[in-house]
């Protein structure tokens, strides 16, 4: 009798055990103890989500998807394989002999073919055949090919991003995959009467973006156009609506199909891949000269109405800098200065507002950070440093030398001299749109902007610049009727320290002042060949173009009566021997 509690301690004991492992099994370990069972007892193809459509700000499709099917056949299944070859083979085109032979293996499951079309699947389900299956598989096209390659980007064998907006907008383009699930035994055969389950995928998100379709078809013809004629190791241009920072249009050289990436040329791969717009730096030359003007007039230490004498050159530290006219322009006011774009001119402008101002005013340009802009591989300017800068630095700063941006820098600071003094946020993504055409997210968050000079500054500015076109050396980019304003820049480049005989980067930076069209066009033409390789003789008349058309595709109307090609031709460098400008 006293051995009796000890007995019924120990079954309770072992007992409460039991039950606790049963609770354990059910509550703690039943969902994976579910899915394992779920995993011998089905069998189950994945669905791939389609992913999200890259639209332009019309609506048109710049990178979209297409669904092809995967068949399969699990040889356990097909009861008649005579048969169901015979239908495979004559709906595929395949050899009746290969299909037979796979679907005759002892294995659990065969890949018949991929990449099948709706049309062809239909045909292989409508005969009522056992044993076969398909799976959805996405394949990402671009329809336009080799366009806005860069910025666009491409994705990878898995189907993420992997450059450009691809990337950049990743979770929102990737969808959810589904599956096709089937009830089978343990050894894969489908059981009599099983169930088969279609979990749907989930489509990716629509990224609508800023850029105008139309308007890269231009600016792509004028980056061809300038391949053409020059030659040139590198070729960039970059529209922006210098109001609000919607990127418009961008278009690189060199580049490559979308829809044939030359995945084993690893070098050009990502040379091409990346978007000298944002992620290379270069020296401006003469198209810093907007700041520098820009800043010497909203500090006071300059006015319209000063005159400077230039002979030449100036001499700074006991160093001589000379204009681009080594000759000299003679007296001139501060308007005829920007107008010839007079290096002496903008050395008195850098000195006489000192180093400490002049880099506060580059900061609040934001030239001194990046733009943020939603592209990956962004960086920023290159300064010296503000405490290492010397009295001839800071003269060669003024005309665009010793200093190297990014173009979508330098445009955004621009940008701000020519639309009333603001800062503006540069930007791709308009938003993310659903798949029944609804507004999902703004993912451009509207910063508020500052003042970085002053509005009156700003219209001065507009006056200045649209003298160099209407009478100074960006001719090339004027259109008849049309107010355009803008500054050319030629800059020598330097290799090991040293400067690169023969080797330039043209430039020019323009601005459309009509109201139906504000738009900002940077064209960068690296390492021109040939003799000629001034920004005015090179991208101006480049520019040019690309407004001429863009006012006619926006039916922009005449504003004015001014005639600037009368008597002028681009190609003539006689017309051009008063307005190129060349830093020394």
């Amino acid at each position: 009798m006293k051995r009796l509690p000890a007995i019924i301690l120990s079954a309770v004991f072992f007992f409460s055990l039991i039950i606790v492992k049963l609770i354990f099994v059910m509550v703690v370990d039943g969902n994976t103890l579910q899915v394992r069972a779920l995993d011998q007892w089905t069998r189950d193809l994945p669905s791939d989500a389609p992913r999200g459509e890259i639209l332009d700000r019309n609506g048109e499709i710049l990178a979209g998807t297409s669904t092809r099917y995967n068949i399969y056949v699990r040889p356990n299944s097909v009861k008649d394989k005579e048969k169901v070859a015979t239908i495979i083979a004559d709906v595929l085109g395949y050899e009746k002999s290969i299909v037979l032979e796979k679907i005759s293996k002892r294995v659990s499951e065969v890949t018949i073919a991929t990449k099948v079309t709706k049309e062809q699947m239909d045909q292989l389900f409508s005969a009522d055949i056992d044993g076969v299956y398909y799976s959805e598989d996405n394949f990402r096209y671009y329809p336009n090919g080799d366009f806005m390659t860069q910025v666009l980007g491409f994705t990878g064998a898995d189907g993420f991003g992997q450059t450009g907006i691809e990337s950049y907008y990743d979770k929102y383009l990737t969808g959810v995959n589904g599956a096709i699930i089937t009830e089978t035994d343990l050894i894969g055969r489908e059981l009599q009467g099983g169930k088969s389950y279609y979990l749907p995928s989930i489509s990716g998100f629509n990224v609508q973006t800023t850029l105008d379709a139309r308007i890269q078809r231009i600016v792509e013809g004028a980056v061809e156009k300038a391949v053409a004629l020059y030659d040139p190791k590198a070729v960039a241009c970059l529209v922006m609506d210098y109001t609000t920072g919607e990127i418009i249009s961008l278009a690189e050289y060199p580049s490559f199909d979308l829809n044939n990436v030359p995945r084993d040329d690893l070098n050009k791969l990502f040379s091409a891949s990346k978007s000298m717009l944002v992620s290379s730096v270069y020296e401006p030359g003469s198209t810093f000269k907007i700041l520098t003007a820009a800043s010497a007039l909203d500090l006071g230490v300059m006015t319209t109405s000063n005159r400077f004498y230039c002979s030449g050159s100036r001499v700074v530290d006991g160093k001589k800098i000379r204009c681009w006219k080594t000759k000299g322009h003679g007296s001139i006011d501060y308007g005829q200065g920007v107008e010839s774009s007079c290096n002496c001119v903008f050395m008195d402008s850098a000195l006489a507002m000192g180093t400490d101002k002049f880099y506060a005013y580059l900061k609040n340009f934001g030239l001194r950070s990046k733009t943020g802009v939603d592209m990956v591989g962004e960086t920023s300017g290159l300064f010296i440093s503000q405490d290492l800068v010397k009295t001839v630095d800071l003269a060669r700063i003024g005309f665009g030398q010793a200093v190297a941006v990014t173009p979508i820098g330098m445009m955004s600071a621009c940008s701000a001299v020519i639309n009333g003094g603001k800062t503006i946020y540069p930007h791709l993504v308009k938003g993310i749109i659903g798949q029944n055409g609804e507004k999902i997210e703004n993912v451009f968050e509207i910063k508020e902007s500052k003042s970085v000079i002053k509005e009156e500054t700003s219209a001065t500015m507009r006056e200045l610049l649209e003298r160099v076109v209407s009478n100074g050396s960006g001719k090339g980019a004027g259109v008849n009727g049309y107010s355009v304003a803008g500054k050319t820049g030629t800059a020598q480049k330097y290799e090991n320290g040293a400067i690169a005989q023969g080797k330039y980067i043209s430039s020019f930076l323009g601005f459309s002042l009509e109201d139906d069209a504000p738009y900002g066009v940077l064209m960068i033409v690296d390492e021109p060949k040939g003799y000629v390789y001034y920004g005015s003789l090179v991208a101006a008349p480049l520019v040019g173009d690309i407004y001429r058309s863009i006012f006619d595709l926006l039916a922009v109307p005449k504003s004015n009566d001014l005639d600037i090609e009368s008597g002028f031709n681009p190609e003539n460098i006689e017309d051009y021997v008063d307005f190129v400008e060349y830093e020394n």
